[in-house]
């Protein structure tokens, strides 16, 4: 299967949820990416990271503990493709590695990976660092066995903080043994990776719980599998896990077109999570946490849900789908509370991709105001609707490869990408809105004298508010600002109604004014380069902490740590206590990091002089010791070798530097062109004359190629004979091989060759 390069772009857009949605979008767009590449059948698979964006712009792609990186550029529109090593997969389960996986840019990016190989192939959009969150399940699908080999479902955890503390919980027996049921820790700085596969082809780890006190990105699926199990057709699995501060209540499945039927999998993040397909007749089921329900539907679906749920479509293997096209794929949906105004997305022609669909849910009243590449969808294309009202319209549209853009004039769309092509396919989310649920629109409150601001951060097109401010007051607006004269608290309550869904909830808070405490700091901090600045605020019942500093530094802990300190990292840093909404006026610690001395001994040497003297002098400093011990402010050598210097500023911090020193000379080649062998004591043998040769083979032969001397001594010379007669005067030829040294002291080979002439 192929589910190749399907680009999605989320150009602009207003999301819709409940009453209970985020305080700002959260989309697949972002400037700052971590992933990772779980196991895959065949272990020489390409890895491709996929870029676009609807900017023109540059950013790097790194294994940052690999010390692997790349540059990369990308025009708006456009995709810029971006290969990985092979160090980037992780194929070892239960071990901590280094393979995370790191793309910045200047600009925002949609970025998405493939991992393929002979016609096995998935992939997956990626979320940005602002999308990610602390608490996961995992979707996946069980895995197989096939001649007595074990392909496992597994799931891939990438640490995108320092000292991220994971709780793991499985839900099937792990390759090392771990059993079902099983919670264990593990710690992962950033770019570090964790991968889980199950011990045996048949276990499914869906519905494995893995929690943080930080956030990370988690990414699910198979080593290679079947779908449904049974089904000839195989392909490996890989998508990347929603928090389930992101999943949804409501949403409307479209089985993909020309397939017999889809494969569907509902997943529950809470007890008594009480569900309801309704298609040409209602289903229901109840689950608890971290269960999941199976099914099948060859018709449209609306699902609906009393608790946040995640939901999964499979597309089915070739031979089992009745289109005898396409191989399994795993695809998480979005849910239809979290819609998107417009989407630009890329359909592919990779990989012999044939036929590429567009499936769109809309709302039903909006359908006028929906359209494709400038089409109105309900005018050029069959629409169907779906819901307990028909309030919900579907489309299931083939499309030509290359970009297309969906805008929606009224509640916005949901929108799935995929393609077919001979045992090849892929499918991708193509509207993605990652909205963080269950977060109160109404502030904790404020300090004696402030002014409150209320910001619902919704759309009042879309949203109606009603707001009781607990004094007396209210208002319908999304955004505005209120006075309490008077400490205490306030009864706060909000009814909040999604004007598209038809839907409302009631939030209740109580507001507390307090007065403005004080916070201090530690003292202020002076450190050498490459050590650890600690931070420090003063305890305050109840309170939350945010300190910022340079180089847009952010924490919310109270006592902060920073690692590898860098000079960058010096100036003030700021902390403000908040209790209730009421921030204390800040207080600062000065931080200055010391710059790393930089003794400089200059570049490894090399000289040819038996009688040559030095003197070292890695520059001014505080003290000096040198390799021998001792701590003169310079070094006097007469020998060649290593000599280093460790130097202290007036702070402490140390610097080092080192120096090679190598008495080397040049080769030197000289071999004579004539000699007389009688016996006179001059010029009567013939060989290499020479200096500083490594190593040499000189070899004789007479002008029909016969070999008559051969030496690897340069002090064994020929006399001119043979087997112990003596050779007629004339003209021979030599060759010489040999090694040598150039004059900056790097070593070569060299073949020379001549004629040399024989007279009595």
């Amino acid at each position: 299967m192929e589910k190749k390069y399907l680009i999605t772009l989320i150009i602009a857009g207003i999301n819709l949820f409940l009453a209970t949605g985020p305080l700002r979008a959260q989309t697949n767009e972002g400037t700052d990416f971590w992933f990772g590449f779980m196991q895959h059948r065949d272990n020489q698979n390409t890895k491709v990271v996929m870029i676009t964006s609807k900017y023109n712009t540059t950013g790097t792609v790194s294994l940052p503990l690999e010390n692997w990186s790349t540059s990369f550029s990308v025009i708006a529109n456009t995709v810029t493709l971006v290969s990985l090593p092979n160090s980037a997969e992780v194929i070892s389960s239960e071990e901590i590695t280094f393979s995370g996986i790191r793309l910045t840019s200047g600009l925002p990016v949609s970025v998405y990976i493939h991992q393929y190989h002979n016609f096995r192939s998935e992939a997956s959009v990626v979320l940005p660092v602002v999308s990610i969150g602390e608490t996961y399940y995992v979707m996946s699908y069980n895995g197989v066995n096939i001649q007595g080999v074990d392909y496992p479902s597994e799931f891939l955890v990438v640490g995108t903080a320092d000292e991220t503390v994971l709780n793991i919980t499985v839900s099937a027996n792990t390759k090392l043994g771990k059993p079902a049921g099983t919670t264990f820790e593990v710690v992962l700085n950033q770019g570090e990776t964790y991968l889980v596969q199950g011990a045996v082809g048949a276990d499914d780890l869906t519905g494995s719980y893995v929690s943080a006190d930080k956030p990370f990105a988690l990414f699910g699926g198979n080593r290679w599998t079947e779908v449904p199990t049974g089904c000839s057709a195989r392909d490996n699995l890989l998508e990347q896990m929603y928090p389930v501060s992101a999943w949804g209540r409501q949403f409307v499945t479209v089985p993909n077109i020309y397939m017999s039927y889809g494969i569907f999998r509902i997943l529950a993040s809470e007890n008594n999570t009480n569900i309801t397909v309704h298609s040409t007749s209602a289903v229901s089921y109840s689950l608890n946490a971290g269960e999941f329900v199976e099914f099948s539907r060859s018709q449209a679906t609306y699902i609906e849900a009393n608790h946040p749920v995640l939901v999964a479509q499979y597309l089915i293997g070739s031979g089992c789908n009745g289109h005898n096209s396409g191989d399994p794929s795993m695809v998480l949906l979005n849910s239809v509370e979290q819609t998107r105004d417009t989407i630009t997305l890329y359909n592919s022609s990779f990989e012999n991709i044939s036929e590429n669909y567009i499936n769109v849910v809309m709302s039903t009243d909006d359908v006028p105001f929906v359209t494709l590449d400038g089409n109105v969808i309900g005018d050029n294309f069959l629409t169907q609707t779906i819901g307990l009202n028909d309030e919900f319209t579907y489309a299931k549209i083939p499309v030509s490869s290359g970009t297309h853009t969906i805008i929606s004039e009224g509640c916005g769309v949901i929108a799935t990408a995929y393609g077919y092509g001979e045992v090849e396919s892929y499918a991708y989310s193509a509207g993605a809105s990652y909205n963080t649920i269950n977060v109160s629109k109404i502030p904790d409150g404020g300090c004696l004298g402030d002014t409150i601001l209320f910001d619902t951060g919704l759309s009042p097109i879309r949203y109606s508010f009603l707001w009781d401010l607990g004094d007396g007051t209210t208002s319908t607006e999304a955004e505005f600002t209120h006075f309490y004269p008077e400490l205490g608290g306030y009864p706060v309550s909000l009814i909040l109604t999604n004007n598209c869904l038809n839907v409302s909830d009631t939030l209740y808070k109580d507001l507390l004014i307090t007065l403005r405490q004080p916070v201090n700091t530690g003292d202020d901090v002076l450190i050498c380069q490459g050590e650890t600045i600690q931070l420090s605020a003063t305890d305050i019942d109840g309170a939350l902490y945010e300190w910022t500093g340079p180089e847009g530094y952010f924490s919310d802990q109270q006592f902060p740590i920073v690692e590898n300190a860098q000079p960058g990292m010096s100036g003030d840093y700021a902390v403000i206590g908040i209790v209730s909404g009421c921030a204390t006026f800040p207080a600062y610690t000065g931080v200055e990091v010391i710059p790393t001395p930089k003794p400089n001994l200059g570049p490894d040497t090399i000289y040819c002089n038996n009688n040559a003297q030095f003197t070292l002098d890695p520059g001014s400093y505080f003290s000096y010791e040198w390799q021998d011990g001792s701590v003169g402010s310079t070094y006097a050598v007469d020998l060649e070798g290593s000599y280093a210097v460790q130097v202290a500023d007036v702070h402490g911090c140390i610097g080092e530097d080192s120096i090679m020193l190598r008495n080397i000379c040049p080769t030197k080649i000289y071999v004579p062109n004539a000699f007389s062998p009688n016996h006179d004591g001059i010029n009567d043998t013939f060989g290499v004359y020479g200096s500083d040769i490594l190593s040499m083979k000189f070899t004789i032969f007479d002008r029909w190629g016969n070999l008559l001397f051969e030496t690897t001594d340069q002090q064994e010379q020929w006399n001119g004979t043979f087997n112990g007669s003596a050779l007629n005067s004339g003209t021979y030829v030599w060759q010489l091989e040999f090694q040598g040294i150039q004059k900056d002291g790097t070593l070569y080979d060299q073949v020379l060759s001549g004629e040399v002439y024989l007279l009595y």
